[in-house]
Parts: structure tokens; C-alpha cells; sequence
């Protein structure tokens, strides 16, 4: 088999566990901040160079690569112009108990309050997330003082484990459990 064809079945592979990732929940979790640019790049750049090393005459090569780009450049930056204002931020917090961690995915809009949206990932492996679905924590303050922000809010750093599968954040509208292995 040659090289471009072994690097378009590659390809294809990645392309299909991201899919199936994506499907059943799963993300990987230091693709979570960029989401999906990263793949895509490594898409855009392994096509132009199956199509520069391929049997088409250099027209053809030329033309299919600037149509090529001329489509996947603007999909490219509008998606990240959404992740721009989507705006998440990202911590880890460590299980006492098994070697399994936490990722809050958070982020705040402001409109005369504020409102704090907290999304929550339990770790396999140390990279692979699995999104706690029905676990997501929505906190509305109408406190206008400066020293608030969303960590704080959320009380990380004085969490509490209650279990291998249970952690309790003490929130600033009271405690709030989160549990990895929900029934």
C-alpha cells in the first residue's frame, strides 16, 4: 500500500474515534479547550499533502488544493470565533481515592447578574473525559463585589470527597454533590 494511502486510512481512523467519542460522550480532554481545531488542521494538512503527492497533474493539484482551502479556512475560523465566545476555563481537581480526577469545564455571563454555568468530566486514563451528564450546576450571584469569581463561587479548593464516587462542592448557594458514577 503507498504512503498516501496508508495516511488517508489513518486519517480516516482518527476521524472515526473522535466520531465515536463524540457520540457516546467522550472527549479528549486536552483537545476540550481548542475543541476540534487541532484534528482539523492535522485534516487540512494530511489532504494537501495526499493531494500534492497524488498522480493528479499539477493543475489539478493546484486547483484542488486552493478549493480545498478556500472552504476549509472560513469553517475553520468561524468555528473558532464560537469557541472565542463560548469562553470556558478548565481545572482538575484529584480523587483521594483512585486514580481518577474531575475536570470542571466553566464559564460566566454577565447581564445586571451574573450567572455561573459549571459542566463536569470524570477522567479515564488521565486524558480521556466522559461528561457527567444531569451533573451540570447553573449559580446566579447578584453580588457586584470585585472579589468574586467563578471558582470561588463554585467553593473549589474546599470540596469535599465523600466517596470514591462522590465529591461535594460547597457552593455559595449551598452544598452540591457530584457523583462520577451516576445510577
Amino acid at each position: 500500500m503507498s504512503k498516501e494511502k496508508w495516511m488517508l486510512v489513518t486519517l480516516g481512523i482518527m476521524n472515526f474515534i473522535l466520531v465515536i467519542m463524540h457520540l457516546t460522550g467522550y472527549v479528549l480532554l486536552f483537545l476540550k479547550p481548542t475543541g476540534y481545531i487541532i484534528p482539523l488542521v492535522i485534516n487540512i494538512v494530511m489532504i494537501i499533502v495526499i493531494l500534492i503527492k497524488s498522480k493528479l497533474s499539477k493543475v489539478w493539484t493546484i486547483v484542488a488544493i486552493t478549493s480545498f482551502l478556500f472552504i476549509s479556512i472560513p469553517v475553520m475560523l468561524f468555528y473558532s470565533f464560537i469557541l472565542l465566545l463560548q469562553d470556558y476555563s478548565y481545572t482538575e481537581i484529584d480523587n483521594p481515592y483512585r486514580k481518577q480526577s474531575v475536570v470542571i469545564e466553566y464559564r460566566h455571563a454577565t447581564l445586571g447578574e451574573t450567572t455561573y454555568f459549571y459542566n463536569f468530566y470524570k477522567t479515564k486514563f488521565g486524558f480521556i473525559g466522559k461528561r457527567l451528564n444531569d451533573q451540570s450546576i447553573t449559580i446566579m450571584v447578584r453580588d457586584y463585589s470585585s472579589d468574586i469569581d467563578a471558582e470561588g463561587i463554585l467553593g473549589l479548593g474546599n470540596e469535599e470527597w465523600l466517596s470514591e464516587n462522590t465529591v461535594r462542592f460547597f457552593t455559595r448557594k449551598g452544598p452540591k454533590d457530584i457523583h462520577l458514577n451516576p445510577l
